[in-house]
């Protein structure tokens, strides 16, 4: 299962902001006691203070993160990765960044008190059995005669009904275990690679008159390594790339 956890952040700068003309982020979220996302965003760039300026401010902050997950669900073998990343300039005073955080591999606990249809299904069919009573009539040869036949038509109720039962049972354990098997290959499809070595990306918004040799150069990055996360063919300004970092 994944979920997306919005997070937005309004930063003050040290002067009014006209224009970014580069932004860059990277986390070290990391899970810890098995219920929460605890660390921090580095978020850094340049900015312009106004429309004519020719020198670029630099600035960088560091902004905390720590969340705590719903206790219905399994987070002991949880991936997170930053699933979008954008910003705002408001009133020319401060930037507003959003970051949309993306946890993987969150498994639903179903809770005891439940219970499954199949086994409902399962009561009520054996509430038949019991509903099934023979009535008074006059004692008779003719009676006691009819009086077998229904001991025996109910024994063989009985008897269809339990096999009905456990046919019920084997055919919902088989469907669980596929439900259950699904399960795990549609969220095994989602994972990273575990042999993936790299344990921290960068976005980067790319800027006008920018090149993607200028971009692996600043990033000490390789064509094959922007190509595995990105579609270098369909760069244009704007364009969101996520920059693996190996160090």
């Amino acid at each position: 299962m994944k979920q997306i956890i919005p997070f937005v952040k309004d930063l003050s700068l040290s002067t009014k902001i006209s224009e970014i003309t580069s932004i860059a982020l990277e986390h070290n979220l990391s899970m810890e006691n098995d219920d929460s996302i605890v660390g921090s965003f580095t978020i850094s760039g340049k900015y312009k203070i106004n429309d004519i300026s020719v020198n670029e401010e630099v600035f960088e902050k560091v902004v905390p993160f720590d969340i705590t997950l719903d206790d219905k669900y399994d987070a002991s073998k949880v991936q997170i990765d930053i699933d979008d990343f954008y910003y705002e300039i408001i009133n020319d005073e401060y930037l507003r960044v959003h970051i949309d955080v993306m946890v993987n591999n969150l498994v639903y606990l179903k809770k005891e008190t439940e219970k499954p249809k199949e086994e409902l299904e399962t009561e009520e069919i054996t509430n038949v059995v019991f509903a099934d009573k023979i009535k008074d009539e006059p004692i008779s040869k003719e009676n006691i005669n009819r009086g077998d036949e229904r001991e025996m038509n109910k024994e063989e109720k009985e008897v269809t009904v339990t096999e009905d039962i456990e046919n019920k049972e084997e055919n919902a354990t088989d469907v669980d275990s596929e439900r259950n098997q699904n399960l795990v290959n549609n969220l095994s499809s989602g994972f990273l690679n575990s042999e993936e070595k790299y344990v921290c990306y960068k976005v980067h918004i790319v800027r006008d008159n920018e090149t993607v040799e200028q971009i692996k150069e600043k990033y000490e990055v390789t064509d094959e390594e922007l190509a595995k996360y990105n579609d270098l063919e369909n760069i244009v300004l704007g364009t969101k790339l996520i920059i693996p970092s190996n160090k």
